[in-house]
């Protein structure tokens, strides 16, 4: 650049002329933003109009509904698959529908199935029934609102399977993994509390369930006496008369023994004997430190079977402990074959 166009470029008036085309720019900005904001001030009204008149239009449409089927025939429930939604095929304005859309999400339609019982087919243990859901669209209709016009109901036809109601009493089963803290034991059984519950359902259903589960629930690091509320596992289609049970696991601080138990022979023809080598077996224990003064030999029996020499390879007979204290946890037993002689 010359010397020249830098002094033309120095010159006072030139840099006032700079400092309005900046103003102006700024002028031009705010203008701009001024205008964009009533540009969407007007959209965003224009859209509430839209909305507000498309909802006061009349409309045909079809809402899926949830329905609780009661007043079954007496002594009877359900034993098939059932809807648990009806499609009603419904006229209103778009005011109604909306708030019907959220209705249906709180309170069912209550469909009683005595009064539109039409046919009833006799069968063995259970009854056969079907329902034409468009003659109950009036009792469905009267239990919506007067701005809805039901014209239609999907399915068409509405088939159950009446059973006859049974009851049964069925252990409660425990989904439950323990670890405990090292040094800790569970020293009793645990206590269910209620450790059964009452079934109540369809007969071909409670007549294969042997027993209710609870969710599974895992527990780590016992050290003490633990209290725990489970849920119960829900069968489809059987009420319980218990929904929860209470879990007592009984841990203490446990140390390890051990005692020798002398091995006694069962089952041995008249006029035989059998002797063992050794006579007697080590069994190594845990025990709660609040049961250890409590156990003794005669709490324990090792047997060994006279009838079982003719299955037993060489000359030795496996050891049973075929009884055990209940707060006693076995670790190990020693030896599990022994030699033996028979003698007359």
């Amino acid at each position: 650049m010359t010397q020249k166009e830098q002094n033309e470029i120095n010159k006072p008036g030139k840099i006032i002329l700079e400092g309005k085309l900046l103003k102006n720019k700024g002028i031009s900005l705010n203008t701009l933003n001024r205008k964009l904001l009533i540009f969407l001030f007007f959209l965003l009204l224009s859209i509430v109009f839209w909305f507000l008149t498309a909802l006061n239009k009349d409309y045909n449409t079809v809402i899926s509904y949830p329905v609780s089927y009661v007043k079954l025939p007496e002594g009877t429930v359900i034993a098939n698959d059932v809807p648990s939604e009806l499609d009603l095929n419904v006229q209103s304005r778009g005011f109604a529908l909306l708030r019907l859309k959220l209705q249906s999400r709180l309170s069912p339609i209550l469909f009683d199935v005595n009064s539109f019982l039409f046919r009833v087919l006799p069968e063995q243990e259970s009854l056969t029934l079907f329902f034409i859901t468009n003659l109950a669209i009036e009792k469905i209709q009267q239990q919506l609102s007067s701005e809805i016009r039901v014209v239609g109901v999907s399915p068409d036809t509405l088939f159950f399977q009446l059973s006859y109601k049974s009851t049964k009493l069925a252990p409660v089963k425990l989904n439950l993994e323990l670890e405990y803290e090292k040094q800790f034991m569970q020293v009793r059984d645990l206590i269910i509390n209620p450790d059964s519950i009452s079934l109540s359902g369809p007969k071909n259903l409670i007549d294969t369930i042997s027993s209710v589960s609870t969710l599974s629930k895992k527990l780590t690091g016992l050290k003490k006496n633990t209290e725990l509320v489970l849920d119960l596992k829900p069968i489809d289609r059987i009420e319980f008369s218990e929904q929860k049970v209470v879990v007592i696991i009984p841990v203490e601080k446990f140390t390890e023994e051990s005692i020798k138990i002398p091995i006694e022979v069962i089952n041995v023809p008249d006029g035989f004997f059998l002797r063992t080598f050794p006579a007697s077996v080590e069994v190594t224990y845990r025990v709660g430190l609040s049961d250890y003064n409590k156990v003794s030999e005669h709490m324990f029996k090792a047997v060994l079977d006279y009838s079982t020499i003719g299955s037993s390879l060489g000359n030795k007979l496996t050891v049973e402990l075929i009884k055990v204290p209940v707060y006693v946890q076995i670790t190990n037993f020693f030896p599990k074959n022994v030699e033996y002689i028979i003698e007359k």
